[in-house]
């Protein structure tokens, strides 16, 4: 990705950012999160937590500071979200978390909507 198409992400709406997530993640066939002795969470503004995801390894890296400052990008397989990821996410009570920047929060989806939305 170039330095303009980077910059330019993160600059995006929350709703935008989603539909770029949904459009770089079917095209990659991977999502990215944060990992250290478990996943990084976020919690929504009434306090349901959320798996916290990014289309690449680059904003994944970018927001790997603060409270995730100890964990590193770790890539999903998108075929293994879908078909294992989702389901545990439903049983746990967790939303999704899409692809926050250092200036603004994710966009919570529930998990069998982005299943849904990724095909």
């Amino acid at each position: 990705m170039s330095s303009g198409k980077f910059s330019a992400a993160v600059d995006l709406s929350g709703p935008d950012r989603l539909q770029m997530f949904i459009r770089k993640v079917k095209e990659n066939q991977e999502l990215w999160g944060l990992y250290v002795d478990g996943w990084a969470e976020e919690a929504d503004a009434d306090g349901k937590k959320g798996l916290v995801v990014w289309p690449d390894e680059a904003h994944a890296r970018l927001c790997a500071t603060d409270k995730w400052g100890q964990h590193s990008p770790k890539s999903i397989k998108l075929s293994s979200f879908k078909d294992r990821w989702v389901d545990k996410l439903v049983r746990m009570r967790l939303k999704v978390a899409v692809f926050p920047t250092p200036f603004d929060g994710p966009v919570f989806v529930e998990a069998t909507v982005l299943r849904s939305e990724l095909g």
